[in-house]
């Protein structure tokens, strides 16, 4: 694929050359066209400047998957802001360290799914000083929210389309669009900063290899936050033009009734999401015959699983992919006409533009066909770095322009890559990556609590569950009045399925804890319970 020289803003401006008045995204049965998303981004974009957003200007959003956090993004990348992409299920606490550590100076926030209390924290962080944040500003979900300011319903006069026109001559493809979230070894999540460049050229790459067409129609249920569903997702639809069908967030009742509905030939996931489609009755009663395609990513998923899938959904397409944030996200993706007995099995060969080697964990040294070690790659995907991570940019990104992976795995003679395992201790639960060192911090700030271990434990469906491990040093420890602590400053997902009290931890050697016979030792407790 030769690469494009585009922003996001000029991906948009294309649309409407071709097919202004076509759909662009449905959401709750309303459609809207590739010129409405258009003409009310620009008003976004007015309204945002007059608020005092600029070039360079740090812009959260936080809501879920709406028509109006799309708009958002797109008016934000309009006027060269970088958007801060937040995730809207983290609590107090978490959303108040990545206000600080990103220096956002603005909060964009949107209407939160399920979600109780979304603006009560919202409400108590206007009382705050938080970092550097200057102003906070509701969005709503749709173009029918209601509010005297909504930008929605404003006219654009000739002088604001001047102004619009000019901060948006400022914006270049290499610009910083983007800093989202992944979880690592480090308590706080990192801050990945991606170009317009990099998402709009991977999002090219991903419809090319999948071969998508502009009569193809796509659900959306993954986060809009995380880069899946971002670059892979929405701004595929934007690059060839095929119709968006937008969930709030994933629930396997709306996505059978959305493929049964409007016909949808797309459907991309991870594991989790399909094994959890495969495992709702409801199933039977929808006709998800119009299913053609998908991209299944984010996590490993199990030779036996990916067979079930594809039988049971009659996925004629069902490509595995391989990618983290860090590289926009994707690296790797399945041959459109492999066999499924390698797609079972690899995540495919790497994307075009890009180079892939596997070295040796120990001398560095470039490993031959077959031979496990980590996986590095060199490219136009990979990110600018982290934000303020100084440190751990050296160790992701040499001077030569490698990002070593982290993660372990080989090639066979084919070019086709096998991924055995990570170099971290990242949990991933049904698609979220999940920093255990996150977990132990709050452990450790409970009450007698000598020390903690957090890990994940293979489970069925969402992947991995997550387990903590505690020693304490109060004889009437209950496991209960823990979780509660947890939940206070941990998002849902994140709260330990197993907490178990320990005396002492097993050790290697070398002093460290012994993780492989701690994991036995869980696994046994497990099974105990299942059996009492």
């Amino acid at each position: 694929m030769k690469l494009k020289n585009v922003t996001i803003g000029q991906t948009l401006s294309d649309k409407l050359e071709t097919m202004a008045d076509k759909n662009a995204i449905e959401y709750e049965d309303v459609f809207y066209t590739w010129r409405e998303l258009d003409e009310i981004s620009n008003r976004f974009a007015i309204k945002f400047m007059d608020y005092g957003i600029e070039y360079n200007s740090h812009v959260a959003i936080r809501s879920t998957n709406t028509p109006n956090w799309i708009i958002t993004y797109l008016a934000l990348a309009k006027i060269g802001a970088i958007s801060v992409l937040i995730n809207p299920k983290y609590k107090e606490e978490e959303l108040i360290q990545i206000l600080q550590y990103s220096e956002v100076q603005y909060v964009c926030y949107g209407d939160c799914y399920k979600n109780k209390n979304c603006k009560d924290i919202i409400s108590s962080l206007k009382e705050k000083s938080i970092g550097r944040v200057e102003k906070y500003i509701y969005i709503g979900k749709n173009k029918f929210s209601e509010g005297d300011k909504n930008p929605i319903l404003e006219k654009l006069t000739s002088v604001d389309m001047e102004r619009l026109k000019q901060a948006e001559h400022k914006v270049t493809p290499h610009h910083t669009a983007s800093m989202i979230f992944t979880s690592g070894t480090t308590s706080i999540p990192k801050g990945v900063m991606l170009t317009h460049y990099q998402l709009m050229n991977i999002a090219m790459e991903s419809v090319e290899q999948m071969r998508w067409t502009k009569e193809d129609k796509m659900c959306i249920s993954l986060p809009l936050f995380h880069c899946f569903g971002l670059s892979v997702g929405f701004f595929a639809g934007l690059y060839k033009g095929f119709c968006i069908y937008l969930l709030p967030e994933f629930c396997t009742s709306y996505v059978l009734k959305c493929i049964d509905q409007y016909k949808i030939t797309i459907l991309n996931g991870v594991p989790t999401m399909f094994l959890a489609l495969l495992n709702n009755q409801e199933r039977k009663k929808c006709d998800l015959s119009s299913l053609k395609s998908g991209i299944i990513a984010g996590s490993t998923v199990f030779k036996e699983d990916y067979l079930k899938i594809q039988r049971e959904l009659n996925f004629e397409k069902l490509q595995q992919s391989y990618g983290q944030t860090e590289a926009s996200p994707c690296i790797a993706f399945n041959d459109y006409n492999e066999s499924t007995d390698i797609k079972c099995v690899s995540v495919g060969k790497v994307i075009s533009n890009v180079e892939l080697k596997i070295i040796s964990t120990e001398d560095k040294h470039e490993l031959k066909p077959y031979e496990t070690g980590e996986i590095i790659i060199k490219g136009y995907n990979v990110m600018q770095g982290y934000y303020k991570r100084s440190e751990e940019n050296c160790k992701k990104i040499k001077q030569d322009g490698w990002l070593y992976t982290d993660d372990i795995g080989y090639i066979d003679n084919d070019g086709n890559l096998y991924i055995t395992g990570r170099k971290q201790e990242i949990i991933i639960r049904s698609g979220e990556n999940i920093s255990p060192k996150e977990i132990e911090d709050v452990i450790m700030r409970y009450p007698d609590i000598f020390q903690t271990k957090v890990f994940g434990i293979p489970a069925p469906v969402v992947q991995e569950e997550i387990v903590a491990c505690i020693i304490s040093s109060d004889k009437k420890f209950q496991t209960n009045k823990l979780r509660e602590h947890l939940k206070k400053y941990l998002a849902d997902y994140k709260i330990p399925k197993y907490i178990y009290d320990f005396r002492k931890f097993p050790l290697n050697s070398n002093g460290k804890i012994n993780i492989k016979q701690l994991k036995e030792e869980i696994q046994l407790r497990i099974k105990k319970e299942e059996y009492l």
